[in-house]
């Protein structure tokens, strides 16, 4: 009887558990399906790895090509525009023309590294597909940039010392020759030929203490021509400087040049038409600002001239070649490869070109120029104008590329 009982119970329970767990692993089997069928019709797309498809989609490749040769020949129109009216007497343009030109394209310049470059290479550096040890830290972008522009200041720093270093080299061996100072004279030509020997011969120092020997001069030579002899050094000084600035903003043109004409070789779809505007835009006036400098380089031979042109047209060019083979190959831009190198590369064109903006040509073209301050108001307020409608213009162009 217990028996029965102890087996009449047993088989009501198992009765229970079997009614109960039927409906719930039916349910469970349902969701199980439910999460299949989703995961594979409806498995979001990873962001960072983008499919082939995703990456040629509205790529045209023949306006890719045309691009190339559109920017080269801009950028040699603008950045050869200054050294022909220099060089050339028949096409001679005013001067007001050319420094119009010029400081319209030092506005350019200045706007493509706050406004173009900076926050592109900030995007790049902060994206969600960098690993965490590059999100912790926020300002890799202006890290690199700071950096750019104190190795830039270093880099004017010691080529000016080296140049100082030759200059006295240059006086020891004045004064190793012995030159003897002009003899007391009244005849102006005396006074000018003195000029012109020193200005071959011996280095401004040493000009300017046999200059400042014969006091007698005064008397009797013109006050221009004796003016002239003492500004002599610094009239060298700035053009050494002048020289040094050119070459520095050459390299920091020429490097951002190959990193935007990568990005136009790499970009598809309706942002390639925005971006190849802007850039035939910026490279015609950023040419023309760095003519300018070149053309006042006063060479006697114009080959240094030329070549500088030419690289300066051939570096967006080339760069556009290089994108349009990268995309051609395995291109991923959001891969972590793609994003560190546009991103370090853009913060440090960023800090070049802010550097040599501000310094070598804002500075040094407006603060520290004497003959800028010689001008009359209406040129200076013109010259002002030119520079802050180039940097609107470049920021209005920042809202499309």
């Amino acid at each position: 009887m217990m028996n029965n009982s102890i087996f009449l119970i047993f088989l009501v329970f198992h009765v229970f558990v079997q009614t109960e767990q039927g409906p719930l692993k039916q349910k469970a089997l349902l969701q199980r399906n439910a999460r299949t069928a989703n995961d594979t019709t409806e498995a979001p797309s990873n962001p960072c790895s983008l499919s082939d498809e995703q990456i040629n989609q509205s790529y045209n490749l023949t306006l890719h090509i045309i691009s190339i040769f559109v920017i080269l020949v801009v950028s040699c129109l603008g950045a050869s525009f200054s050294v022909v009216t220099t060089r050339i007497s028949c096409l001679h343009v005013s001067p007001i023309i050319i420094n119009v030109g010029k400081f319209f394209g030092t506005g350019v310049i200045l706007a493509t590294g706050f406004i173009h470059m900076l926050p592109d290479a900030n995007e790049a550096l902060t994206d969600p597909c960098l690993p965490d040890s590059w999100n912790i830290y926020g300002a890799y972008a202006g890290l690199f940039a700071m950096l750019a522009a104190l190795v830039m200041q270093l880099t004017e720093f010691i080529a000016h010392s080296r140049y100082r270093r030759l200059e006295k080299k240059k006086q020891k061996e004045c004064k190793k020759n012995n030159i003897a100072p002009i003899s007391h004279t009244h005849n102006h030509d005396d006074v000018k030929e003195y000029v012109n020997s020193e200005k071959k011969d011996c280095p401004e120092e040493q000009y300017q203490q046999q200059s400042g020997t014969s006091t007698e001069i005064t008397v009797a030579a013109d006050e221009t021509e004796i003016e002239s002899a003492h500004s002599h050094g610094v009239v060298l000084q700035e053009m050494q400087q002048h020289k040094i600035s050119t070459y520095l903003l050459e390299i920091g043109i020429a490097m951002h040049s190959v990193l935007i004409g990568i990005a136009l070789g790499t970009t598809s779809g309706s942002s390639f038409v925005a971006l190849f505007i802007a850039l035939v835009f910026h490279q015609f006036f950023e040419g023309v600002a760095l003519g300018a400098q070149i053309a006042k380089l006063e060479q006697k031979s114009i080959i240094p001239a030329v070549i500088m042109v030419v690289f300066f047209a051939l570096t967006t060019a080339v760069g556009i070649a290089i994108g349009v083979g990268i995309h051609q190959g395995t291109y991923n831009p959001k891969s972590v490869a793609s994003l560190l190198v546009n991103g370090i590369f853009d913060s440090i064109s960023a800090g070049i070109l802010i550097y040599v903006a501000l310094v070598n040509l804002i500075t040094a073209e407006f603060s520290n120029s004497q003959t800028f301050y010689a001008l009359r108001i209406r040129l200076k307020v013109l010259y002002y104008a030119s520079l802050y409608l180039g940097a609107s213009c470049m920021a209005i162009v920042g809202r499309w590329a």
